[in-house]
């Protein structure tokens, strides 16, 4: 079920599950969901809802709007309820229709908001987070991408035609922090002297997570890119404290 998904999408459901046991609640719910989202990815959390709210103030009114029981045993299994069922469907549909392979915790977040009935999809609309709003800017990240990578487009059109290299397009870490400094620079570097400079590309589950500075600002950079075939699936700019 979550073959598709990136680690950090996959540590949200575990804690997910881990905060609805904490909540004493046999289920699931798309509360524990938020809270394993703004728990996971800082990132995330920084990007889209800290203008709003905190990740402790997004806690706070779980606490309030939730019944609290005794904790549940974290080795027993907790299902999800037909609403985190439904976030789960809609995030994958999101991913398909921003041309993502994988399914990050971006498209769970957009699935939350579309399950507007629920406590999460609430808690944040109160805050004024809007699914628009998102998907939009998620789109335009996307589309920006695609326009400053003709190299590597070009080079993922030839490989769809034959096999893909046994070592994939993207073989090494090396080459992995090469491609994210290209991006980065074309993306995020607005004058001649702007450079981003790769600190560390690590390989998850096929995806290179690469990790570097924005030299002039400090701001914190990451590109997510596929091993197999050099697909950009996402870049992210955190700016960093003042």
């Amino acid at each position: 079920m979550f073959e598709r998904y990136t680690e950090r999408a996959r540590r949200v459901i575990f804690f997910a599950r881990y905060e609805a046991s904490q909540f004493g609640s046999h289920t699931i719910e798309t509360e524990h969901l938020l809270l394993g989202l703004v728990r996971e990815d800082k990132n995330l959390t920084h990007r889209f809802i800290a203008q709003s709210s905190t990740a402790e103030e997004i806690r706070e009114a779980v606490k309030q709007r939730s019944t609290i029981h005794e904790k549940v045993s974290t080795s027993i299994d907790l299902p999800l309820t037909d609403e985190c069922k439904r976030v789960l469907a809609y995030a994958a549909e999101e991913a398909e229709a921003l041309d993502h392979r994988h399914i990050g915790t971006e498209h769970l977040l957009l699935g939350v908001l579309r399950e507007g009935n629920s406590l999460a999809a609430q808690i944040l609309s109160e805050r004024g987070i809007r699914l628009n709003t998102i998907r939009e800017e998620l789109r335009n990240n996307t589309v920006k991408i695609a326009d400053t990578l003709p190299g590597i487009r070009g080079q993922m059109d030839l490989y769809s035609q034959g096999p893909l290299p046994e070592a994939g397009v993207v073989p090494d870490e090396t080459t992995a922090r090469r491609i994210a400094e290209a991006v980065w620079t074309k993306a995020y570097c607005n004058e001649p002297d702007d450079r981003a400079e790769a600190n560390t590309a690590e390989l998850k589950f096929d995806v290179w997570i690469v990790t570097g500075r924005h030299l002039q600002n400090s701001a914190v950079l990451v590109a997510f890119i596929q091993k197999a075939d050099g697909r950009i699936l996402r870049i992210h700019l955190e700016p960093s404290n003042p």
